[in-house]
């Protein structure tokens, strides 16, 4: 007869289910590619975040950059009006171009020949007054500084002939060299060529 120990033993091995000895090994293997799958789904996330940050700040500055282009460059690289630079030198170009003509060049047989001749005026400066465009077409009002070369002759023509006081070019053709810095309103004219602007007249402002 058995022992009551050895009994007991007996019978509660009877209540206890056999555990299957491969059990562990799959919990352990199921619980490993879980970890693993969280793992790679958390890097994931956080590399999709900085590229989509990085694209979304790629999109505002290609906008940034569009919106830029239009306010520099209209009509495809257009000037919207003339530049400071290209309205100074037409005006020392205009100055310059104003001249004394000797006795005998003014008695030639050419009377549509343009004039030889020596500047009359030497370019000092100008200021911009007002600059007006409309489609093609810009008209700027400039303040032009200007000082006589010593000289004379029989007349003085071109350029800013027309803004000379009669009495100021009598003295100069006389050789009484007008002195002191002297000032000329001119209304200038542009019209647009391809890309640019182009000086087509030069004239007196209306009086204000």
């Amino acid at each position: 007869m058995l022992g009551t120990d050895r009994f007991c033993v007996l019978l509660l091995r009877s209540q206890i289910p056999p555990m299957r000895t491969d059990q562990p090994r799959i919990n352990i293997r199921r619980a490993a590619l879980i970890f693993f799958a969280a793992i790679i789904t958390a890097s994931c996330s956080e590399k999709s975040a900085p590229d989509q940050t990085k694209d979304s700040n790629t999109s505002e500055g290609l906008h940034e950059l569009v919106r830029e282009s239009e306010v520099e460059t209209p009509e495809g690289g257009a000037e919207p009006q003339p530049g400071k630079d290209e309205i100074e030198e037409d005006c020392a170009a205009f100055v310059r171009s104003t001249k004394v003509v000797p006795a005998r060049a003014a008695a030639t047989d050419c009377p549509g020949c343009p004039a030889g001749g020596t500047a009359v005026l030497a370019f000092r400066g100008m200021k911009t007054d007002v600059i007006s465009c409309s489609g093609d077409t810009c008209t700027v009002v400039v303040t032009i500084r200007a000082v006589f070369n010593p000289g004379s002759g029989e007349t003085v023509t071109g350029g800013l002939t027309a803004w000379i006081p009669p009495e100021q070019r009598n003295a100069y053709l006389s050789a009484h060299t007008p002195s002191g810095e002297q000032a000329y309103r001119v209304r200038i004219t542009y019209k647009r060529r391809g890309a640019g602007w182009r000086a087509i007249e030069f004239d007196r402002p209306p009086v204000e």
